[in-house]
């Protein structure tokens, strides 16, 4: 029971005639509960509401608002004031309210006072009532200043476009990055065009969201006022996604529906029949493909089509189990009206009511006869190849674009050592010495592909054991035109181990002398030009040696011919053993001997020094000798020198050179 001093009588009194809405509330369990209106509140709120509670009257959007105000002013113990908005019937009303806590008997109570404001212009109070209205919508809105500063937006709009507005306010709307460059164009004609009081409505706009999707709105665009100024643009957004893609996919079905009717009936025979079996429908297709008429086929089984009786096909208990399984699939053997026969790919689906009882039978059959005969050829050229390679000795080997082995012949396994499961999958340039490796790269990337012609390759294999084996094989690249790509190599190879050995041979005689086995005049010619460039890279010098072993024919004069030619070779090998590795010893012919020095300094006296060690070294190792069939042999040799590039960067005038000085060391040593 209230206390006399807020009794009804008393709030009556007081407020009953006022002008300005007044509620009483009482708090009871969380939740505030009218106790006295007057008539200007029940005029606002277009009921009487005592004895209820603030949800069971005011909207839930608003009702959160005001429980907020008096929560805070029963929490702070003070008069608050707060203002809100109301829309009905398209005006807009702006109130000011005024709650006061009360507290009576361990009671809490809040009096309300409730003054409409006359509303304004500016752009605050409109921007403030948009807001309210729009919090919660399933709408999208926004406002955008002249200058096209995102100002504001709900929630919704936020969330789904994953905005901070703090930060998108020091941006430009059309920067942002749910904006395409070419949206952006369209967004800021219409924002100009607005910001010019024109009336836009309807007008569509695709976004993107925070997930990266398209998202399609429907968007009308108003301006804010203040003092008859246009102050921002209010946009507000309507998601039309879902309407958008259910009218492609409509258009994309019903076109994919025609399409494929038309190529149904273009390229397959279509048949229907009742829930036994019996042809109740064709298409022109089955007619043009089996010679006979409509009228010679309907109410016939199906299996009157089948080359030859199959019982399985014409039996209840074959359409009960095709009704069972729900589609049924399988090659089939038909036969014309003329006794030909051709194969079908036939799929069976049973159409059913709205019962769910079977009442037709669709029979889809694509002809694949050319397909059957064409994997018939091809078992027998498989057959053929594997007859062929299997019995050869030759390698063959079949590689994807990328080089890796899709089949090798037996002759892999058998002379490679390799188990066939080692191979398969493997890049062809692990079985390759290293050498050859870029050699093969070269063939897997050709410069052009637009010609198709069988090229040769040597390559160096290594077996399982890793001794190596070499091949000459003629590999043929195979193209995918349309796509302008390799797709497979083929390579057909034989061993030439042996010939690569006699190449070796007969190389190696070509460049070295048959009696001492140093490299002779053809190979001082072939190496020289690189031993030049080596030393012009490096800033050195090459010096040419040319000796002369004194006294030579003594030694086939008193021991014969046999002792003179050992005695040559243990003379060109004390002249290996005097020099470095990086020197070349060469046999000019006789007991004349060329060495060509090489990294010798530009420096004339630190080469002097390196010249007279090495020249030093000779003498000793000459000196200290050798022994033939118990005769002890210690020679001297003359000896000519020449500087690259000092006396001349020709290898002749070099030699030349070289002579001449040998030819007066000879002078002096008589």
């Amino acid at each position: 029971m209230m206390s006399s001093i807020y009794s009804m009588d008393l709030l009556n009194l007081l407020f009953k005639n006022s002008n300005d809405a007044v509620f009483f509330m009482e708090k009871t369990d969380e939740k505030y509960r009218y106790i006295f209106v007057n008539d200007a509140a029940v005029k606002l709120i277009n009921t009487n509401p005592c004895g209820k509670t603030i949800e069971q009257v005011i909207p839930s959007h608003l009702a959160k608002t005001i429980i907020h105000h008096y929560d805070l002013t029963l929490e702070q113990n003070k008069q608050v004031e707060f203002e809100d908005f109301t829309y009905e019937r398209m005006n807009v009303r702006k109130q000011r309210t005024t709650t006061i806590p009360v507290t009576q008997d361990g009671k809490n109570y809040i009096l309300a006072i409730t003054k409409e404001v006359s509303m304004s212009l500016d752009l605050e109070d409109k921007y403030l009532f948009m807001r309210s209205l729009f919090s919660n919508s399933f709408l999208s809105t926004i406002l955008v200043s002249n200058d096209l500063q995102l100002l504001e937006a709900n929630t919704k709009f936020l969330d789904e476009f994953n905005i901070q507005l703090e930060d998108a306010s020091r941006t430009s709307i059309l920067d942002m990055p749910f904006i395409e460059r070419k949206m952006a164009k369209r967004l800021k004609s219409y924002l100009k065009r607005a910001q010019l009081g024109e009336n836009i409505q309807s007008k569509m706009l695709f976004f993107i969201d925070k997930y990266n999707e398209q998202r399609c709105f429907t968007a009308s665009f108003s301006t804010l006022t203040s003092n008859g100024d246009n102050i921002a643009v209010f946009i507000i957004l309507q998601e039309i996604t879902e309407f958008i893609k259910q009218g492609q996919a409509l258009r994309t079905a019903s076109h994919g529906l025609e399409m494929f009717k038309n190529a149904i009936n273009s390229f397959a025979e279509v048949i229907f029949t009742d829930a036994d079996g019996n042809m109740m429908d064709v298409n022109e297709r089955v007619i043009e493909n089996t010679g006979y008429t409509r009228g010679e086929l309907i109410g016939k089984p199906y299996h009157f089509l089948h080359s030859t009786y199959q019982s399985d096909f014409g039996s209840t208990s074959y359409w009960h189990n095709v009704s069972k399984e729900g589609i049924w699939r399988d090659e089939v053997c038909n036969c014309r009206k003329n006794g030909d026969i051709y194969w079908v790919d036939s799929t069976v689906i049973p159409l059913k009511n709205e019962l769910g009882d079977i009442e037709q039978f669709l029979m889809v059959q694509y002809n694949i006869s050319s397909e059957k005969k064409l994997m018939s050829d091809l078992y027998k050229i498989e057959r053929n190849f594997r007859a062929i390679t299997e019995n050869t000795n030759d390698f063959i080997v079949v590689t994807d674009r990328y080089g890796k082995i899709k089949y090798a012949s037996p002759s892999y396994t058998r002379k490679l050592g390799y188990h066939e499961e080692e191979l398969i999958g493997v890049p062809y340039d692990r079985l390759l010495k290293p050498e050859c490796v870029q050699l093969w790269h070269e063939a897997l990337n050709p410069e052009t592909i637009d010609r198709v012609e069988e090229q040769k390759i040597e390559l160096l294999l290594y077996k399982k054991d890793n001794s190596t084996i070499w091949t000459e094989g003629n590999y043929t690249l195979t193209f995918d035109l349309a796509n302008h790509e390799i797709t497979e190599i083929v390579m057909v190879s034989r061993e030439i181990t042996e010939r690569k050995q006699l190449e070796d041979q007969l190389t190696y005689l070509a460049y070295h002398d048959s009696l001492t086995q140093l490299g002779n005049r053809r190979k001082l010619y072939k190496d020289f030009p690189m031993l030049k460039a080596e030393a012009d890279e490096t800033g050195t010098c090459l010096a040419i040696l040319y000796l002369d072993g004194d006294n030579f024919k003594q030694v086939n004069d008193l021991y014969g011919h046999d002792v003179g030619d050992e005695f040559l070779i243990q003379f060109g090998k004390s002249l290996v053993r005097s020099v470095r590795n990086e020197d070349l010893v060469i046999r000019l012919g006789g007991d004349e001997f060329l060495i060509v020095l090489t990294g010798l300094s530009i420096y004339e006296t630190d080469r002097t020094a390196q010249l007279a060690q090495i020249v030093g070294r000779i003498k000793e190792n000459l000196q200290i000798g050798w022994m033939i069939r118990e005769a002890h042999f210690s020679p001297t040799a003359s000896m000519g020198l020449s500087i690259y590039p000092k006396h001349s960067v020709s290898l002749d005038v070099l030699i030349d050179l070289a002579d001449q000085e040998l030819y007066k060391a000879k002078q002096s040593f008589n």
